[in-house]
């Protein structure tokens, strides 16, 4: 199952890459790696720095040319390497440049949400039949590493992917899934969270889950 799950991931990341290749230097790159790097790599160390690691050797951070160099660290593999090549293209070349008129604005344009939506960086973990990806808590940990690297604090990625749809897969109803968990995969809807001021019920807990049509 994990080996067509990766052949799957594959597949999707590199059909949606090429979306983002037009608009984004870094793409391209991911694309053509893509498809040569479907075997995870090895747990193995490499104490030689180098620009470009070895195939299949994953160095320690403290041994490579920079702490966010892709290809460290030993709880990752090929497959999230090349999706960090994905999410650090759209944060370095869809988000970075705007984000300072965001800023002013005070707001993210809705079509951010959709772009991401359609490269797979939103909700990646909600199961298949909701239209996510089925992937593992790594994905979710790369998006909120890349986004603290471009230093771009708008898009509220991580609640709307990391909390809100969550909650819905763990505690919404069949109807309730059917129904919210795709928009939220493609940024159609945005998810997030408020607090209960209700006297009744306990003050600091965000249990009101709202979704922005």
């Amino acid at each position: 199952r994990r080996g067509r799950r990766a052949k799957e991931l594959a597949t999707s990341l590199s059909s949606r890459a090429s979306m983002l290749s037009s608009r984004a230097a870094a793409a391209p790159r991911a694309v053509s790696r893509l498809a040569s790097r479907l075997a995870p790599a090895g747990r193995r160390f490499s104490t030689q720095v180098a620009d470009e690691p070895a195939e299949g050797v994953r160095q320690h951070p403290a041994m490579a040319s920079s702490l966010t160099a892709i290809g460290t660290r030993d709880i990752f593999d090929a497959d999230h390497d090349m999706f960090r090549e994905l999410a650090r293209s759209f944060f370095e070349n869809e988000v970075a440049p705007f984000h300072a008129e965001w800023e002013a604005a005070g707001e993210v344009p809705r079509e951010l949400w959709t772009k991401a939506g359609e490269l797979g960086l939103l909700s990646n973990m909600v199961p298949e039949e909701y239209g996510g990806l089925g992937l593992d808590c790594k994905y979710p940990a790369i998006m909120w590493e890349e986004q603290s690297y471009s230093g771009c604090t708008g898009p509220g990625f991580a609640m709307h992917s990391d909390i809100v749809a969550p909650y819905i897969t763990n505690y919404g109803t069949e109807e309730q899934k059917s129904r919210i968990l795709p928009k939220l995969v493609s940024g159609e809807w945005i998810g997030a969270l408020a607090r209960a001021t209700s006297p009744h019920l306990c003050p600091s807990l965000p249990i009101s889950r709202h979704l922005s049509p």
